[in-house]
């Protein structure tokens, strides 16, 4: 992540922890092209086998994933976490009051707000 925004995700954690009482798990934050392709094509290859076959869950995949280069994971401006779901509101706004956005289909992410008015979207 950025150091900013990594100090701001790390204080989101402390906050829980300490005042709140639980720890959230981070599961990702920097993700590279090459590691967003494969998540956007396993995503694909979920939604295309419910299309097909009717079932709600293929086993593939379970989150939103954005394409490559809109993501901002790509560019170090965002981390998923989870939390066992009493806490999952509480966690919500805690990031929220330290600067990240959460959106409402896709809790476990939290990220830069307006992050894409701050990137290129070319690779590297």
């Amino acid at each position: 992540m950025q150091p900013d925004l990594r100090e701001l995700a790390e204080l989101s954690l402390q906050i829980a922890r300490d005042y709140f009482g639980f720890s959230p798990f981070v599961t990702s934050s920097y993700r590279s092209w090459e590691s967003q392709t494969r998540l956007w094509k396993a995503r694909e290859r979920e939604l295309e086998c419910r299309q097909r076959t009717g079932k709600a869950d293929c086993g593939i995949q379970s989150y939103p994933v954005n394409r490559p280069g809109d993501s901002a994971h790509n560019f170090g401006l965002a981390f998923d976490s989870t939390v066992e779901p009493q806490h999952q509101y509480l966690w919500d706004v805690i990031r929220e009051v330290c600067g990240f956005r959460v959106p409402q289909n896709d809790r476990i992410h939290a990220e830069l707000p307006n992050w894409r008015s701050f990137v290129s979207r070319t690779p590297g």
